[in-house]
């Protein structure tokens, strides 16, 4: 039964973006102290063209808006600003923030490939122009740029990522991160598109899952359209983090995780574990344990590749665990785990921290 102990596990954590301190702030664009436009050139693969005095990075800035808006998408007729590019330029993509409007141009000679990336300050403060020189921008559901150790992304709304943001990643990996109010491309987008890669995945261990030993014990095939559901989570262009609801029972489900990698001649197919704490007998301490499966409501973090799950021991909600696990390579790393196993009708706002 779900509500047996073992191997239950989840957490309920938040993501704060991180804010921008001096010691981590890009380097300035322009001298605060001129008038003039300053051109950077660097030997790196994207190059600074053109920045205005004073210039911030985009996403660096906290958003002061209260609460996250629904992404519109449209097509980039749209835009009433369509010769911010220049001439023998075309716009390929803008995304807006908060803070922040960005538009990804590319040369009228190759209008599907993004080359160029300008940013204005809605508070008119400045704004940053960058070129890629000599790569693709062009990612998976994003388009990056870089600049001596910064990476700008622009990500693009999918199926999986129903609310892409603008980020600014620093050499030392800290992000910065605004989410999008509103995303224009080149196609006329009514709904958000369908990722058919990670839909061939999930059709892939879904065929073959009796031969990968998935869900061996219970699985209702009929679950996999309800509650979260089985679905695939893209990693990079040739890996997927795979979730397969084995069942759903009245409250949470039940949910085995495998990684496929592309490797010829075929896929490789990675089942993953999951560690969480066995109740304790009295005058004993919790007894860390192992397992493939996992109950609960768990999520999914592409960007951070971390996984969170809140698990109920039964449906009152008043005991139960909370966990955080981490993806490196290919192990599901648990990070926190917190658990009330006595379900004594008290509710409580956090559960007793466990591990670490």
């Amino acid at each position: 039964m779900l509500q047996n102990r073992l191997g239950l596990m989840a957490v309920m954590v938040s993501l704060t973006l991180l804010g921008c301190g001096n010691q981590d702030a890009p380097k300035p664009l322009a001298s605060p102290n001129t008038s003039q436009t300053t051109t950077t050139t660097t030997t790196t693969t994207s190059k600074t063209v053109t920045a205005s005095p004073e210039a911030t990075p985009p996403a660096t800035k906290k958003s002061t808006s209260k609460s996250p808006k629904a992404i519109a998408i449209g097509d980039i007729k749209e835009l009433e600003d369509n010769n911010i590019c220049g001439k023998s330029k075309v716009i390929y993509a803008y995304g807006e923030t908060f803070n922040y409007r960005v538009y990804i141009c590319a040369d009228a000679k190759e209008p599907d490939r993004p080359r160029y990336y300008i940013s204005r300050n809605k508070d008119g403060s400045g704004g940053l122009d960058l070129e890629a020189t000599n790569y693709n921008p062009q990612k998976s559901g994003a388009i990056e740029f870089n600049n001596d150790g910064y990476i700008y992304t622009l990500e693009a709304p999918t199926t999986q990522n129903p609310e892409p943001v603008l980020r600014v990643t620093f050499p030392n990996q800290k992000l910065s991160e605004e989410q999008l109010l509103r995303y224009l491309s080149q196609t006329n987008i009514s709904k958000l598109p369908t990722d058919n890669s990670a839909a061939d995945t999930l059709k892939y261990v879904l065929q073959n899952r009796e031969s990968l030993g998935i869900c061996k014990d219970n699985f209702r095939a009929e679950d996999g359209q309800r509650g979260m559901g089985s679905k695939a989570f893209q990693i990079t262009d040739k890996k997927y983090l795979v979730q397969i609801q084995c069942f759903l029972a009245a409250y949470q489900g039940a949910f085995e995780y495998v990684l496929w990698i592309d490797e010829a001649p075929k896929p490789r197919v990675v089942p993953l574990e999951f560690d969480s704490f066995q109740e304790p007998k009295e005058g004993e301490k919790p007894k860390r344990i192992t397992n493939r499966s996992i109950a609960g409501i768990p999520r999914f973090n592409v960007r951070s590749q971390t996984m969170t799950n809140f698990t109920k021991f039964r449906g009152l909600g008043d005991c139960g665990s909370s966990a955080l696990y981490k993806l490196e390579g290919d192990r599901m790393v648990l990070q926190e785990y917190r658990a009330k196993y006595e379900c004594d009708g008290k509710y409580i706002q956090d559960f007793p921290i466990i591990y670490p």
